[in-house]
């Protein structure tokens, strides 16, 4: 089933559908569809509409194959309001992806990301553009991992519309390794939503999600993220957390961790926090002569850079860090 004939069996999301759970659906545009469909690939088990829009508008696919052991570094923009990027990297490669916005004006934007991963290749995906105010974009991750392949996902975002990153990633060979952070630092009536679903498909996988939040005005954010453990797959180590720094009344979150664990020899764990700026560490940065506005800044900046500290040093960290 090519991927319009699954959109439109799928229709519009809806509430009640548990991938759409606390997005505003009613802001998504009825799309209107070509005729036929290029992608010749069989979609019927996809249900999740952001990540077969772009192939159901015939986005132009960009394919590319990073040859074994090769070092690069790239940058990914689309060109259009609806794209698709196909990366096959070889086995051993390091690479390094930064994802830069598309500015042109438009109602609706979507962009899928397919990543096939071979054995013990090192890739970085980042993302730490300016606050952008297009009314609605979605970003779809499809990742594949070979053993011992380690993928970092990281991302800044500041925008002031409302958007959606989703990601699904299959941990398919023994050792491979999937970390996960981002950061939304929103004011206004932001409306930003994370969708992260991971599968742990063999022994002896990891993944780590780290998300943190800095909400202001009436921004809002949710996050929902699933770990999936299958038969066979011992010494699985797997962790979520997502903190949340509330700096106004009528900012808010929503989180929905969701764990489905079919194997006993297994370490996973989910936490979440949500408050304001510790009272404590106020009172000691203003006691001490700092006004207290650059004192909120301070600790602000703290609870951002601490998202990335762990990475290790690389085009994505630099880029992190110093955007914030």
């Amino acid at each position: 089933m090519d991927a319009l004939t699954r959109i439109r069996q799928l229709g519009m999301p809806r509430r009640n559908n548990e991938l759409w759970t606390f997005f505003p659906v009613a802001k998504i545009p009825t799309q209107e569809f070509p005729d036929a469909c290029a992608s010749e690939d069989d979609f019927s088990k996809e249900n999740d509409f952001a990540a077969l829009l772009p192939l159901a508008k015939n986005a132009r696919t960009m394919k590319r194959t990073i040859p074994d052991g090769a070092a690069e570094m790239a940058m990914l923009k689309c060109n259009n309001d609806f794209g698709h990027t196909v990366l096959d990297i070889g086995k051993g490669a390091k690479v390094s992806l930064e994802i830069l916005d598309n500015k042109v004006a438009h109602d609706i934007a979507a962009e899928r990301f397919d990543l096939n991963i071979a054995e013990d290749a090192d890739v970085e995906i980042f993302f730490a553009n300016p606050a952008c105010d297009l009314p609605l974009r979605f970003r779809h991750f499809n990742i594949n991992q070979a053993a011992g392949s380690t993928v970092r996902f990281s991302s800044i975002c500041r925008d002031t519309a409302i958007g959606r990153i989703s990601v699904e990633c299959h941990l398919k060979g023994e050792g491979a390794n999937f970390d996960y952070r981002s950061l939304h630092v929103l004011d206004g009536e932001a409306s930003q939503h994370s969708r992260l679903t991971i599968y742990h498909e063999a022994p002896r996988t990891t993944s780590t999600q780290l998300a943190r939040n800095l909400l202001s005005g009436s921004a809002r954010v949710s996050y929902d993220g699933s770990v999936i453990v299958g038969y066979d797959c011992t010494g699985v180590n797997s962790s979520q957390l997502v903190n949340t720094i509330l700096m106004s009344e009528d900012a808010s979150v929503s989180v929905k961790p969701v764990l489905k664990i079919y194997h006993d020899d297994v370490e996973c764990t989910h936490g979440n926090t949500v408050g304001e700026l510790d009272a404590e560490q106020m009172f000691y940065l203003v006691s001490r002569g700092i006004p207290k506005k650059a004192a909120q800044e301070m600790l602000m900046r703290s609870f951002a850079q601490e998202t990335f500290l762990p990475l290790p040093d690389s085009p994505a960290k630099k880029r992190l860090m110093d955007s914030l």
